[in-house]
């Protein structure tokens, strides 16, 4: 992670750089005990398939799913100068 880019609802988003390829990423790092607390776990679930196989121009890539003890990471489509909202 390069650097933070902002932050929503139940996480955080970062810059990511993939070293070997030199390709730049968005990072939304999301918090495991938020998913839980929120019962959200069905709602993520469903959007990591759903996204994982869209192919559309106005819906950003997921390219990958990590997780470590406390976050669940998504690797996604770096959208410069904006956010999804706007």
């Amino acid at each position: 992670m390069i650097k933070f880019l902002g932050e929503g609802r139940f996480g955080q988003v970062h810059l990511g750089l993939h070293k070997e390829t030199n390709t730049i990423f968005a990072i939304k790092q999301i918090k495991k005990d938020g998913i839980a607390k929120n019962k959200m776990e069905d709602q993520l679930l469903m959007e990591i398939k759903m996204q994982l196989f869209f192919n559309h121009p106005n819906i950003l890539k997921l390219y990958g799913v990590f997780s470590d003890l406390e976050n669940v990471y998504l690797i996604l489509e770096y959208m410069e100068e904006g956010t999804l909202y706007s």
